[in-house]
Parts: structure tokens; C-alpha cells; sequence
């Protein structure tokens, strides 16, 4: 026996109807579509401004998926990519991002240190100080004593008993290099021979002053001489020469500062006249 099914004739409204809930299906299917769409662009649009900016946090840089080397920890994903955290150096400095290994650390420092950062960069150690220059004793200046020739500067500067001291020694020195002092004691030959008497084995005194007064070198010091009475003679036409070398290192413990220095000198002897000053030796850099 057939089954008998009832046959349906659309009418004019019925039709409409349909072409308009089909329409309105469709509509339905491109608002949802166009919408999946602008949440993707969302979405990369994040990530690409995460990647590009930051300034102590870390940015993310998306990466294909693949084994692990070592690096920072990844969290796997559905969606195929991998976020991998790494530090960074602010946006538009033009640095690197990564930075030195610091002390007892397995990673670079990156970016300026703060509160949210994982790798700070350690402060820069204050400029050091530097040290004050050494203080010494200038060295021990023993005196020597030779005969030398007569000084011409002692024809119009002998006393009254035939008898001329003179500085010999250079009027310039140089700062830390030696200098040696000389005094002569000259006997002009139109007064004959002569003998001076000395109190002492040391036999002269010959010193520096700066301009405040204070001694800063004297020839002999260092070494211990006698109070001893002994007599030398003095041919006429000759001089006596003694010398001593100073160090330019001040009584100060310092080695003295450019400028002028009076020199003094003067036998241990009551032959002849006092100790003489007025000549200068001037000390430079």
C-alpha cells in the first residue's frame, strides 16, 4: 500500500518569508565572521606593541615553537607560536638588549634597575680618590771639598784680611731631578797665602729658604760631623770648592713647589766673616 504524503503549495507570503529569514541567516554569518576578524587583529596588535615597547619590563617576542635551548622558560601553546620573555633596553635608545654578566649571575643585565626588573644593572662605583703623593726624608747630603781654580768675582768682594766667599752653584734647577750647591772660599793672589781655622769637620754651612723664611735643605745634613779645631791653608790664587746635592725633596717630607730660594752660606770658621746670603736658585717644573 503507498504512503500518501500531503503536498504543500507555498503561497506568495509563505515565500517572502522564507527569502527573508535567509537573508537575515546571512547577515547573522558575516557579522560574526567580520568580528572573529577584528579580535585577531586586536590581538596581534597587542603582542606587536608588547615586542616593541617596555622600559623595565620585559617584552615579548613571538617565536616559532621548537625545542628548548637553554633559554628562558616557555609556556606551551595551542596556537602554534611561543612567547619567549627577554630582557630589553627601553625603545629608542639604540642599545642592545642584552648587557654584561654581573657578578655571580647566569644572565645579562638589561635596562635601566628597578623595582619590576630581573636583571639590574649594578650602580657605577664612585670615581676614586687619588692618593696623596708619598712623604719622605730628603736624602742625606754629604759635603765634598776640592782646590779649584781662582775665581775672578772675588777681586772686588775680598775682605780686609784677604779672604772671599762666593756661590759657585747653579742660579736654576729642575723639580725632582738634583741639584747641586757650591760655595768657594778664594784667596786673591795680591794678598799671598792664607790659612782659615775651622770648629767643625763639617766646615761650612750652606742652606735654602723659601720666600716665608723657613729652611727647606742645608748642606750636610744627614751626616754627623765632630767639633773638631783643625786649620787648611789657602794658596793665594786659588780657591777652596765645597759641594752638596739636594734632591728638591722640602724639609716638609714633599719635594718643594716651583719659585725662588734664597741661598745662605758660610764657614765653620771665625776667620772669615758671617754667614752671606742674596743669591737665588729658582726651581721649576
Amino acid at each position: 500500500m503507498t504512503e500518501m504524503r500531503p503536498t504543500f503549495f507555498p503561497s506568495p507570503d509563505g515565500v517572502r518569508d522564507v527569502m527573508r529569514r535567509a537573508r537575515a541567516r546571512r547577515r547573522r554569518r558575516a557579522l560574526v565572521t567580520s568580528g572573529g576578524f577584528a579580535v585577531v587583529a586586536a590581538v596581534a596588535g597587542v603582542l606587536i606593541g608588547a615586542a616593541g615597547t617596555g622600559s623595565s619590563a620585559d617584552r615579548l617576542t613571538v617565536v616559532p615553537a621548537g625545542p628548548d635551548n637553554g633559554g628562558s622558560q616557555s609556556a606551551p601553546s595551542s596556537t602554534g607560536p611561543t612567547a619567549h620573555a627577554r630582557p630589553t633596553s627601553p625603545s629608542g635608545v639604540g642599545t642592545q638588549a642584552s648587557g654584561p654578566v654581573l657578578p655571580g649571575g647566569n644572565g645579562p643585565a638589561a635596562g635601566p634597575s628597578g623595582s619590576n626588573n630581573a636583571f639590574p644593572v649594578p650602580k657605577p662605583s664612585p670615581s676614586s680618590t687619588p692618593y696623596a703623593p708619598t712623604k719622605r726624608h730628603s736624602a742625606d747630603a754629604p759635603i765634598s771639598r776640592s782646590m779649584v781654580g781662582y775665581n775672578a768675582a772675588c777681586d772686588a768682594t775680598y775682605d780686609v784680611q784677604g779672604w772671599c766667599e762666593v756661590y759657585s752653584g747653579p742660579v736654576q734647577g729642575q723639580r725632582k731631578h738634583p741639584v747641586t750647591l757650591s760655595m768657594e772660599l778664594c784667596r786673591p793672589s795680591v794678598v799671598g797665602d792664607g790659612t782659615v781655622h775651622f770648629t767643625s769637620t763639617r766646615q761650612i754651612s750652606m742652606q735654602l729658604s723659601d720666600s716665608t723664611g723657613t729652611t727647606v735643605w742645608h748642606a750636610g745634613q744627614g751626616i754627623t760631623y765632630q767639633n773638631k779645631n783643625f786649620a787648611l791653608t789657602v794658596r793665594a790664587g786659588t780657591c777652596l770648592q765645597w759641594k752638596s746635592t739636594w734632591d728638591t725633596i722640602s724639609s716638609t717630607g714633599f719635594y718643594a713647589p716651583p719659585g725662588s730660594y734664597t741661598v745662605s752660606f758660610g764657614l765653620d770658621s771665625s776667620d772669615v766673616s758671617t754667614v752671606t746670603g742674596g743669591d737665588t736658585l729658582t726651581l721649576t717644573d
